[in-house]
């Protein structure tokens, strides 16, 4: 729209261009113009989008601050989760990112590994900083959770689910980690495994803790035992696989196969048996947990129980979206289905001790 001869065009005017400058262009309410912008079903299709191409023509950005005084909500959610160096944070924050991004949020990923920073994080989330909060640590501090809960903040649990009250009020999206542990089991010993080690995750970490569950029914159920010589469990990290393995093979008789509660510590369990001279899988089988993306790479080529990530965060941002809606509706639990994935490091023969 060009301006009359002796008109200034709100392009040319000093100052922030404003959604009345962009009402007066199109000859539209202020208000017309503002429930375009927000996508508001009131406003009929064509003129919400004539409105945001001139809007684009004119430079015109939305002020968040304005809009957020208006609707009360920041479109922004608070991701707060565990070790940033696990290469399955990276793979559930970029589904999440994905879908809130379909319904324009943001967000803001917080660690609860630094103790400071955390500290000054949870305030601002008190002070309305977001709408909601998801927590994808392997230990979420659930007093945190009931308290941002309490105080009308929509929370969300991501794959972690510690069976206890406070996590059954609130909603979670999980895989079925018991099942994941069997599913290692069974494989192992349907290819004849009988002596076979275990590492897994922290106590506390009840992901790590269900898996083992499971494992551990799976092999009883078989009448296979699992000493305690052949178990080791630390942080979710490859140093905690690599301790492991070295002590394993310290044993006076080492284990043939190695099932690792997540595919991260595989990396650090693989990695000591090569270092001792041994090739997976001609002198050891490996299986590891949540298909991480290095699972598939050839030079590891591991048999992994794979979570479905991006489905869990995709399920997750629309809890969260849903909770935000209408925050007095039933707490609801979503558990996705593990999955055996056979790869080479599983392979051929049963190794020889």
């Amino acid at each position: 729209m060009t301006a009359y001869p002796g008109q200034v065009s709100p392009r040319d005017r000093p100052g922030r261009l404003t959604g009345y400058d962009v009402a007066r262009e199109l000859g539209l309410s202020q208000s017309t113009v503002s429930r375009a912008l927000r996508d508001d079903p009131r406003v009929v299709p064509a003129t919400r989008e004539l409105v945001k191409t001139r809007a684009a023509e004119l430079g015109y950005v939305v002020h968040v601050g304005a809009r957020n005084l208006i609707t009360r909500r920041t479109n922004t959610v608070a991701i707060i989760s565990g070790d940033l160096h696990n290469p399955s944070t990276p793979t559930l924050v970029t589904a999440l990112q994905r879908e809130f991004a379909e319904h324009g949020y943001r967000l803001i990923l917080m660690s609860d590994q630094s103790e400071g920073a955390h500290a000054r994080d949870v305030e601002a989330l008190h002070g309305g900083l977001v709408d909601g909060v998801v927590f994808n640590s392997m230990t979420p501090d659930l007093e945190l959770v009931a308290t941002l809960r309490n105080a009308g903040l929509p929370v969300v649990l991501l794959a972690r689910d510690h069976g206890d009250a406070e996590t059954r009020r609130t909603d979670r999206v999980t895989s079925d980690n018991r099942t994941g542990g069997r599913l290692a089991a069974r494989h192992l010993l349907g290819i004849g495994h009988r002596r076979i080690a275990l590492v897994g995750g922290p106590e506390d970490n009840a992901s790590s803790a269900d898996r083992e569950r499971g494992f551990r029914e799976e092999l009883s159920a078989a009448g296979v035992r699992l000493p305690r010589t052949l178990v080791a469990r630390g942080p979710v990290d490859p140093a905690t696989g690599y301790a492991a393995m070295t002590r394993f093979l310290e044993a006076r008789s080492a284990p043939t196969a190695l099932f690792c509660i997540t595919d991260w510590i595989a990396l650090g369990a693989v990695d000591a048996a090569h270092r001792s001279g041994l090739r997976v899988p001609d002198d050891l089988h490996v299986v590891g947990y949540n298909d991480s993306v290095f699972a598939g790479w050839s030079m590891f080529d591991l048999t992994t129980v794979r979570q479905p990530f991006d489905d869990m965060g995709v399920e997750t941002a629309r809890l969260m979206l849903a909770r935000i809606a209408d925050p007095t509706g039933p707490v609801v639990h979503r558990q996705f289905p593990a999955e055996l994935l056979v790869r080479s490091s599983t392979r051929g023969p049963v190794p020889q001790r």
